[in-house]
C-alpha cells in the first residue's frame, strides 16, 4: 500500500489522523474504532516510521483487548518488520474469535514465514474441512492467493486445483501469477492479456502482465504495460517500479532514476526505492548521493530483509570507492553476519577494499582463500576478476577471465564483457570485438549494463559488434 492509496487520501481517513494525533499530543484518549486506529497504524507503517505505527496499533490493543484488525496488524508486523514469529504468534493468539477466517489466515502465514509450510498447510486443510459448504469456495482462493504471495508455488497450484470455478477472474488471476513464478511467460502472458480484454482499467492486471514480460526479458512491452497501468493510476507503487527497473535493465539511467523518485515519494517507507535509487545513481557515477540512499535503504531495512545482502555490497563497494575503509570493515563484519552469507563471498569483499588501498600482497591471500573455500566456484573466480578490474589492474584481469573461460562449460554467460573491458583497456582491438560478440550473443543484460557506455542509448546489444566495425 501507498500513500496516495485511497485509504489514505481518504477525507475520514484525514479526520481520524487529524483527530488522533491532537489527542496523542495532549497527552489524551480518543475513541475510534480499532479498524480505524490499525489504518493510522498503517499510514505510519507506509511513512517508515515502524515504531510509531508499533505504538499506535498497541495504543489500539489497549483499547480493544481482543479486537481482531488491531491483533492480525500487529502480528504481520512482528513478522514482516521484526521478523519474530514467535511474538506474531503471541498476539494472533490475543484474538478473542478465534472462529474468525483472518485468525486462521494470520496463523498460517505465521507457519509459513518461519518455515512450516507442512504444518501450515495441514492446518489449513483441517480448517477447510471444518467449514461450511458456503465459505469453502472463497478460503481455497485465499488459501492459494497466501501461498502465491510468498511464492510458495507447489502449495497455490494444489490449493487452487481444488476450486472449479476456472473462468472466475481471481482464479484465472491466481493462475497467471504460478504460471508466471513457474517460468510459463507465454501462458502468463496469455492469460493475464485475456483478463485485461475482459477489464482493461484494471491497473493490477497490467502490472502483472508488466512483471510477466520483464521476467521474460521482454523490457520494452514490459516498460509499456506499467506505462497502461500508470495512465490509469499516476501514483501505482508496483507500476513505478516495474517501469523503472525496466528502463534501468535497459541503461536508461536517467529515467530509471526518475521513476524510482516517483516511488519513493509514494511509499518512503519502502527499502526497495532507495536501494534501487541509491544504484541507479552509482551507475551515474554519483558515488556520494548513491551512497546517502543506500544508507537510507539500510536504516528502512527491517530486521532480516533480504534486501540487507545487496544494500551491504552496495556500501562496501561505494565506500570503498570513497577510500573510506574503515566503514567498509564495518559493513563487511554486517555482510558477514547475514545467514546466507558465505566465507568465500567475503574474502573477496575483504580482498577487495586492500586491493584498493595498495595492499596487493594481502588482497592476493584473501582471494585464494575465497577460491580455495569455494573449492574453485566459478563464480568466485568471475567476482575476483572483477575486482581486479575496478582496481584497474587489467592485465591480471585479463589473465584471470582467460582462465576462467578455460575451465567452465560452453554454456557459462556470465563475464565476457568484462573481459571486452580489459581488451579495450590494453588495446587488444581484434580480441575486443570477439569478446563484444560473445557478450552480446551470451549474456545481453550483462552486456548492456557493462559496455553501455561505449554505445548510443538507442542500439540494442546485438547491435553492438556492427557498430564497432563501422566506426573504423
Amino acid at each position: 500500500m501507498s500513500l496516495k492509496d485511497n485509504t489514505y487520501q481518504n477525507k475520514k481517513f484525514r479526520e481520524n489522523l487529524k483527530k488522533f494525533e491532537e489527542a496523542q499530543s495532549l497527552g489524551k484518549s480518543v475513541y475510534l474504532e480499532p479498524e480505524e486506529i490499525t489504518d493510522i497504524a498503517g499510514y505510519y507503517y507506509v511513512l517508515g516510521n515502524v515504531g510509531k505505527a508499533i505504538s499506535t496499533i498497541e495504543y489500539a490493543i489497549r483499547m480493544f483487548p481482543g479486537a481482531l484488525s488491531p491483533l492480525v496488524y500487529r502480528a504481520r508486523i512482528a513478522l514482516l518488520a521484526e521478523n519474530d514469529p514467535v511474538k506474531a504468534d503471541e498476539f494472533a493468539e490475543m484474538i478473542s474469535d478465534k472462529s474468525d477466517l483472518d485468525y486462521f489466515f494470520i496463523k498460517a502465514e505465521i507457519m509459513i514465514s518461519d518455515s512450516r509450510i507442512d504444518e501450515a498447510d495441514t492446518y489449513l486443510k483441517e480448517v477447510y474441512e471444518q467449514l461450511d459448504d458456503t465459505d469453502k469456495a472463497d478460503f481455497v482462493i485465499d488459501t492459494a492467493m497466501l501461498y502465491a504471495d510468498y511464492e510458495i508455488v507447489d502449495k497455490a497450484q494444489e490449493w487452487l486445483d481444488l476450486s472449479t470455478e476456472y473462468e472466475a477472474s481471481d482464479y484465472q488471476e491466481l493462475q497467471g501469477r504460478i504460471e508466471m513464478f513457474k517460468g510459463n511467460f507465454d501462458e502468463s502472458e496469455r492469460i493475464f492479456n485475456r483478463l485485461i480484454d475482459t477489464n482493461p482499467y484494471s491497473a493490477l492486471y497490467w502490472n502483472h502482465l508488466a512483471s510477466s514480460q520483464f521476467l521474460h526479458n521482454d523490457i520494452q512491452e514490459s516498460i509499456k504495460s506499467s506505462e497502461f497501468s500508470l495512465a490509469i493510476n499516476p501514483d501505482d507503487d508496483e507500476a513505478l517500479l516495474n517501469k523503472a527497473n525496466g528502463l534501468f535493465k535497459l541503461g536508461n539511467f536517467v529515467e530509471a532514476e526518475k521513476c524510482y523518485r516517483r516511488f519513493i515519494e509514494t511509499c518512503p517507507g519502502d527499502e526497495m526505492g532507495e536501494m534501487y535509487l541509491g544504484i541507479t545513481l552509482l551507475n551515474q557515477n554519483k558515488l556520494n548521493e548513491g551512497l546517502v540512499h543506500l544508507l537510507k535503504a539500510e536504516q528502512l531495512s527491517p530486521v532480516g530483509s533480504k534486501n540487507l545482502r545487496d544494500i551491504y555490497i552496495e556500501l562496501i563497494y561505494t565506500l570503498s570507492s570513497l577510500h573510506r575503509y574503515d566503514e567498509c570493515q564495518k559493513y563487511i563484519t554486517l555482510f558477514e553476519q547475514l545467514e546466507e552469507t558465505s566465507k568465500d563471498e567475503a574474502y573477496v569483499l575483504r580482498g577487495h577494499v586492500h586491493l584498493l588501498r595498495g595492499n596487493m600482497q594481502e588482497a592476493v591471500k584473501l582471494f585464494q582463500q575465497a577460491i580455495e573455500s569455494s573449492h574453485g566456484a566459478p563464480d568466485i573466480f568471475l567476482r575476483i576478476g572483477i575486482s581486479v578490474y575496478d582496481c584497474g589492474y587489467f592485465d591480471l584481469s585479463y589473465k584471470m577471465f582467460h582462465t576462467l573461460f578455460s575451465v567452465v562449460d560452453d554454456d557459462w554467460k556470465d563475464g565476457w564483457s568484462y573481459l571486452a573491458l580489459c581488451c579495450k583497456e590494453l588495446g587488444k582491438n581484434e580480441e575486443y570485438v570477439e569478446a563484444v560478440r560473445r557478450a552480446c550473443e551470451l549474456n545481453p543484460d550483462e552486456a548492456r549494463l557493462v559496455l553501455g557506455d561505449f554505445f548510443p542509448p538507442t542500439l540494442s546489444p546485438e547491435q553492438y559488434v556492427d557498430y564497432i566495425l563501422h566506426q573504423k
